[in-house]
């Protein structure tokens, strides 16, 4: 008789919930760490084990850090490179040291403290836009996604990640994200909101340059007078996760902001702390990212933007991070200020930070476009 792949195992919670585990089998036959299911009865997470297994390998090693593993991956005595040595491959000292260039400067400064099993498609789409709106060049933002697609193969190859994630290069004529100008931004905000939550998601968008999945994860606990503290991210088909670098940061809010936040808490059903501000049907959830995407668009066809001019000058929600990215640098806001507002790693940016006072350039600049 075939024993099972996997064995379940029941966990009482401290709330009293039973959550079943489950631990898979290894290559030797032992079993590895325990996952958490989610699921409440034996049959779903039977399903979810099934499914865990339809998706990939049973990694063999699962808490190695992305730094832990791809420090000195491609230095010229490595074992990575030892090995393309050995197949006859060309593998050049310049080659290495470029390559772990690359990993330094703009890898680990991006995964470093991540678990490699944590890196997955939208996180690696994300970062290709960061760098994107940090102003590299295609070819340049491709090395680096070639190098982290080579490190991930390594890693998959030693059975660290349950499967490979999907790395798209820029094509050879790839275009930025397009941004709406200032009177576009200006028209945007001044017509008629049927829903007072689409008005103040795309103008904290706007003047904060947060991510969406950091803006549906908003707390009322993380609104303070004049900022909010960004902690959290909701991601498709995880949930409730930490921001994209691991690190919160603070971000100044102008007036107007603050007040359109202020009037959707005030009319919110919702008044705990850790209730979402951009509630959606159900209250542990957020609004449908489909669904403001979608009033974003209909917004744009109200000022004059069809669908068709929308499609041709590449803009989407994440454009309103390039605009207030693209705000603050031709405003002559210093590049640090600007990448710690926004929460980017690379070069270690978020080891800066600054005092309330010190944003009042920024909040001068985001007030003035509405």
């Amino acid at each position: 008789m075939n024993k099972k792949p996997y064995s379940l195992w029941k966990r009482r919670l401290e709330s009293g919930q039973i959550i079943y585990y489950i631990r898979f089998r290894l290559d030797d036959g032992s079993f590895g760490t325990a996952k958490s299911s989610g699921q409440r009865t034996k049959s779903a997470a039977e399903a979810w084990a099934i499914n865990y297994l339809s998706s990939g390998q049973v990694v063999l090693k699962e808490n190695i850090n992305f730094s832990e593993f791809a420090k000195d991956f491609f230095a010229y005595d490595s074992p990575f490179v030892k090995s393309q040595l050995r197949r006859g491959r060309s593998f050049g000292r310049r080659h290495a040291e470029n390559q772990n260039a690359i990993v330094n400067n703009y890898l680990i400064p991006e995964y470093g403290d991540l678990k490699l099993s944590k890196i997955d498609d939208e996180m690696i789409e994300a970062f290709a836009e960061e760098l994107v709106v940090l102003g590299k060049a295609p070819s340049t933002i491709n090395k680096i996604l070639l190098a982290l697609r080579v490190i991930l193969q390594q890693a998959y190859k030693q059975k660290y990640i349950q499967k490979l994630p999907i790395i798209e290069l820029l094509p050879n004529n790839y275009q930025d994200r397009g941004i709406l100008t200032v009177e576009e931004v200006k028209a945007f905000f001044a017509q008629p909101w049927r829903d007072n939550r689409y008005f103040a998601i795309n103008l904290l968008a706007a003047t904060t340059g947060m991510r969406m999945g950091e803006i549906r994860a908003l707390q009322r606990k993380c609104v303070f007078d004049g900022y909010v503290e960004v902690s959290s991210s909701w991601e498709r088909g995880h949930g409730l996760k930490g921001t994209k670098t691991g690190r919160s940061r603070n971000i100044p809010l102008p007036q107007r902001t603050q007040e359109a936040l202020r009037t959707v808490m005030e009319f919110s059903p919702y008044k705990e702390p850790d209730d979402f501000i951009f509630f959606g049907r159900k209250r542990e959830a957020p609004l449908d990212q489909k669904i403001i995407e979608r009033t974003f668009h209909e917004a744009l066809k109200h000022i004059g933007i069809s669908e068709e001019i929308r499609k041709e000058r590449r803009i989407c929600f994440h454009s309103w991070r390039h605009f207030f990215n693209s705000l603050l640098i031709n405003a002559r806001v210093p590049l640090v200020k600007v990448q710690t507002l926004t929460g980017h790693s690379t070069q270690r940016m978020s080891e800066t930070y600054f005092h309330a006072d010190d944003y009042a350039d920024v909040i001068t600049i985001t007030g003035d476009i509405l």
